[in-house]
């Protein structure tokens, strides 16, 4: 557990969550870091970098924070400053929390201010942005454990750790790998499988009646105009009716599926389809004839 407590990641905790005006994207980085962990998580003089799952596309992003390393001029001052003071015989790898006070360390300051904080992701989102802050909480709670890592952090010291995966707190222990599996191959390793109980029965009510238009706007352009998302729509009921109807398995055929899609979408583009499937548009018209109204 990281709940006790330590000046240094206190510090930078505060001046984190002042460089970060946004405090709900402050409280969302907790919220991810908790959650979804960071990949490459790496602390060097002057950057925090890491990898950061997007929570709603879970795409990979790429998120640093920068801040600027101390001068030459500021190092020497921290060694010369209060000579008498015990943090002289602390281990060179320790950051004694008397440094904090800057009678100790000659007005030098090891904690940045939350001006001298810099963020970088590459999501669209307005920075400094929760990925970003999921990266600050993550050293928060580093220095929690390793205040050390914060002199590496402001050129001190040079930093003697890899990059590194942070799990996400609830995160399975089981080394096992996790195998993801698309639904129409989850079903059919399903119905092959003996030794598992079988489906309840279910005989749902269904309307013979189409679905009407969607109660909200369409997307902008280049989506597809109305006439063919109500034509879409229309489908995805149609097929998923005779699914529950009838529990005739649904194939990935992709052609097929474009194929009864153009006989049912008004005003499609004929020779670009046949493009598309390799198909000359002669028999690509032949299949579209072919295909049932109720399809």
């Amino acid at each position: 557990m990281m709940n006790h407590t330590s000046k240094w990641a206190d510090g930078f905790g505060a001046a984190a969550r002042s460089a970060i005006a946004d405090q709900e994207a402050f409280l969302a980085g907790r919220a991810d870091l908790d959650e979804l962990g960071i990949e490459r998580f790496l602390i060097s003089p002057g950057r925090i970098s890491g990898l950061v799952t997007a929570r709603n596309t879970g795409a990979e992003l790429h998120a640093a924070i920068t801040l600027p390393v101390l001068t030459a001029d500021q190092a020497a001052t921290l060694r010369t400053a209060t000579p008498r003071c015990e943090h002289h015989k602390a281990d060179e790898g320790a950051l004694p929390e008397c440094l904090a006070d800057p009678a100790h360390t000659g007005g030098v300051s090891i904690l940045p201010d939350p001006a001298e904080l810099g963020f970088i992701c590459t999501c669209p989102a307005t920075s400094p942005c929760r990925h970003a802050a999921a990266l600050a909480h993550a050293l928060i709670d580093r220095l929690r454990t390793h205040p050390e890592d914060l002199a590496a952090l402001r050129g001190l010291r040079q930093s003697a750790h890899l990059a590194q995966d942070l799990p996400a707190t609830g995160a399975s222990t089981d080394p096992r790998p996790k195998i993801r599996l698309s639904a129409h191959h989850a079903w059919a390793w399903y119905r092959e499988c003996p030794d598992l109980p079988p489906i309840p029965m279910y005989s749902p009510s269904l309307s013979d009646e189409l679905p009407g238009p969607p109660a909200w706007s369409p997307p902008p352009p280049p989506a597809p105009p109305n006439e063919h998302l109500h034509a879409l729509v229309n489908d995805a009921a149609t097929q998923a009716r005779a699914f529950l109807r009838s529990g005739t398995p649904l194939e990935c055929a992709w052609d097929n599926d474009a194929v009864r899609l153009a006989a049912r979408i008004p005003h499609t583009s004929l020779p670009d389809i046949a493009d598309r499937l390799g198909l000359d548009i002669a028999d690509l018209r032949n299949r579209i004839t072919a295909v049932p109204v109720s399809a």
